[in-house]
């Protein structure tokens, strides 16, 4: 979001590096003459002012066009490109090196490849016409975060002016592609479709004919878990069903997306992403101190060029606004709202930055107030249970503001060991623990209901509602009591 609005807002401008309204290539003696540098402005305090055939746009008029206005001309766009060429290689010679001060190493290494991107990459290689390059497109942003298909082909074939046979085509091609089973539009149509990608990668002979038989011709069974039903339907033991009910089980996934990884992976199951701190919690002589990490882009200021020129205009009313001047000459009322857009917006974005840094360090500290005993020991028995409600209430804030505000942010130890800001909320963690070690532990026969594990956990002290027992186990991946009956 920081470097979108760099971008977008040519009144915010990193405060590290060169003077104000000047650029690190800009000629040491006289600024005013780099002919790269879009800060570049007349200067009445420089010796050698240039001349006026030379004279660039101030700093001001050069934002605003770069902004997206009108005025600029081809003439203005071809200078302009002709600059940006001559700082790269100003002899003209191409294959000269460019200087380190534009060289970036890291653009060098390769990004991360995504299931979208990689989709993209093979339909649109292998589509014959440009309709069936558009189709793939729209089928891939039809599908969710667990790989699934959500399409209305009425809708799709209004917006792509595609036939259904065209569409189902399309989906046929998607669902074709790695990893299998995405683009399903169903869980029975996603265990299928990777059944199909064994049996073709297997060959028949090593291929669970069995499991497929089932999938495809007893679904509703499979789903009741009815072993004996399917075993006497086709004329196998029980023990061959549940055979079959354990490969489909530990071969196959329902979200086929989790499935994806990069061709070039090695030992996919052995990574991670790496995570960069939010907090450190570091050990002093007097206990522990929580620090800031520091965010990239947080070093910004708002240009002094737009911040003088933006108090100018506020400190006269409506009707003297254009008397305000600029190197002499009158600023128009359309810069004049730039001006004010921009910096306002510059200001806010800094104000809620600094913020938001003031709130995760509260939150931190009274994290490190509450879990010293965890933190000196190290040892996850000495866990306080905390609760974001209880944090909010300490701190006077929403107890929605504290999570907002810890969503996927990260706390180095000082063990040097990084976790997530969710780690130390264990009351959640201790009865998500509970949940899944109780539905382990059940007899299969007679599994525990969703309101038995509530019962159980009030009694064991740990008060949470059924609702969140659900929760819980939905996230734990783990069926309902009627799903985990072995019959």
């Amino acid at each position: 979001m920081i470097e979108q609005e760099q971008q977008t807002n040519p009144a915010l401008e990193p405060a590290e590096g060169g003077a104000a309204g000047s650029c690190p290539a800009c000629p040491v003696g006289n600024p005013a003459n780099c002919v790269h540098c879009p800060f570049k402005r007349s200067n009445n305090s420089l010796d050698d002012a240039p001349s006026p055939e030379a004279e660039a746009p101030s700093a001001l008029e050069f934002r605003f066009m770069m902004g997206g206005t009108d005025d600029e001309s081809d003439d203005d766009a071809q200078a302009l490109r002709a600059s940006r060429l001559d700082r790269l290689d100003p002899s003209g010679d191409f294959s000269a090196p460019i200087s380190d001060s534009d060289f970036d190493p890291l653009l060098l290494a390769a990004a991360p490849s995504s299931l979208r991107e990689d989709l993209l990459s093979h339909l649109r290689g292998g589509a014959r016409t440009h309709k069936e390059a558009m189709i793939a497109e729209y089928l891939i942003d039809c599908l969710d975060d667990k790989g699934y298909l959500h399409l209305d082909t009425g809708e799709a074939q209004i917006v792509l002016g595609a036939s259904a046979m065209e569409i189902e085509e399309g989906i046929a091609r998607l669902q074709a592609c790695e990893p299998a089973g995405i683009g399903a539009r169903s869980l029975h149509e996603c265990l299928l479709l990777q059944l199909e990608y064994k049996r073709d990668l297997q060959g028949a002979e090593r291929h669970d004919q069995i499991a497929e038989m089932i999938v495809k011709d007893h679904w509703d069974l499979f789903k009741e878990r009815r072993y004996s039903r399917i075993a006497r339907r086709l004329s196998i033991s029980q023990e061959r069903a549940e055979e079959a009910f354990e490969y489909i089980k530990n071969e196959l996934s329902p979200y086929p997306a989790e499935q994806y990884r990069t061709p070039w992976t090695h030992r996919p199951d052995g990574i991670s992403d790496a995570v960069k701190p939010d907090v450190i919690i570091v050990r002093t002589i007097s206990g522990f101190r929580a620090e800031m990490a520091g965010i990239d882009g947080l070093n910004l200021q708002i240009n002094p060029y737009y911040r003088n020129l933006y108090n100018a205009i506020r400190s006269r009313s409506r009707s003297e606004r254009d008397r305000v001047r600029t190197d002499g000459k009158p600023v128009p009322r359309d810069l004049q709202k730039h001006v004010l857009e921009y910096v306002e917006r510059a200001d806010l974005l800094l104000k809620n930055i600094e913020r938001r840094q003031w709130t995760i360090q509260r939150i931190a500290v009274a994290l490190v107030e509450h879990q010293q005993g965890f933190l000196e020991t190290g040892q996850k028995s000495f866990m306080r249970p905390l609760t974001r409600t209880q944090v909010a209430h300490e701190l006077g804030m929403h107890e929605s503001t504290i999570s907002r505000a810890l969503l996927h942010k990260y706390v180095q130890l000082p063990s040097q060991e990084v976790v997530s800001f969710d780690f130390f909320f264990g009351v959640s963690s201790t009865a998500r623990d509970a949940v899944a070690e109780m539905i382990a532990a059940e007899d299969r026969r007679n599994p525990l209901s969703d309101q038995a594990i509530t019962q159980a956990l009030n009694d064991r002290g740990i008060t949470i509602a059924r609702r969140t027992v659900v929760k819980y186990r939905e996230e734990l991946r783990l069926p309902a009591s009627y799903l985990r009956r072995q019959r």
